[in-house]
């Protein structure tokens, strides 16, 4: 039988050369030798005339209609689905929400951690490891954020000023008392990622000790916390104290 010359110009030598014989067995060899999806390209032509214009019909037709291995094969090849990734516009500050916390009487470290997912952009279904995606945050009263337990006057905070002997080490109290806003910076701050993008995150905190901001213009809103929270209930039987 005569076969697709284009596809196999091994087996079209053979069939110029005039011998069946020879040309069968050598077919038949060769044809064990190739893919599976090669075979789909061969297709039967009726004369040498027909070789050229039945070749490119014998890889179309024959390989979607006469060939059911063809259809098979089709069926079990990998879907293949484009990973979502943030646009430019998707990062960009302009089109990015505000948002807005008031401290007063709220825990630091429950209010700490909703702060960090805005900040990531977590709260999103377009959230993307890696890229920027987050909101801005504000937070106000930053002086009447509460701690539960003994932390009011046992945890501390460390600074070295980079000279011989210039460890400073301060407690809550002494640290809400001279820069309320430290307390919460230093809160978010260790739940963002570590490198330039939790960097770019954490300019996006703008934290106040007072009631007062300048970012009214930006129209933000305030976060809606679940009832019975805890970052807003109080730990029963602890006495807190807030410095006013």
């Amino acid at each position: 039988e005569n076969l697709c010359p284009r596809s196999t110009p091994l087996l079209a030598l053979l069939i110029r050369a005039g011998q069946p014989g020879v040309m069968r067995a050598t077919a038949a060899a060769l044809l064990l030798s190739l893919p599976t999806v090669a075979l789909y390209s061969l297709g039967p032509v009726s004369s040498r005339s027909a070789v050229r214009p039945r070749c490119a019909a014998a890889m179309s037709d024959t390989a979607t209609t006469e060939s059911p291995m063809l259809s098979e094969w089709d069926s079990k090849k990998p879907i293949h689905v484009d990973t979502w990734v943030p646009k430019g516009a998707d990062m960009d500050n302009r089109n990015k929400q505000w948002w807005i916390v008031d401290a007063e009487g709220m825990r630091l470290g429950r209010m700490a951690t909703e702060i960090a997912k805005r900040l990531m952009g977590k709260h999103k279904v377009t959230y993307f490891p890696g890229s920027n995606v987050g909101d801005y945050v504000v937070v106000i009263n930053a002086d009447k954020v509460v701690v539960s337990g003994k932390k009011y006057k046992e945890k501390t905070y460390f600074r070295h000023s980079g000279r011989p002997g210039g460890v400073t080490v301060e407690t809550f109290a002494q640290l809400q008392a001279r820069i309320p806003e430290r307390i919460v910076e230093k809160a978010v701050k260790g739940m963002l990622p570590k490198g330039p993008l939790g960097r770019e995150q954490f300019r996006h905190l703008k934290v106040f000790a007072g009631s007062e901001h300048p970012h009214e213009a930006q129209s933000p809103e305030p976060i809606v916390w679940p009832e019975g929270s805890l970052a807003t209930t109080r730990p029963t039987g602890k006495k807190q104290r807030i410095i006013k």
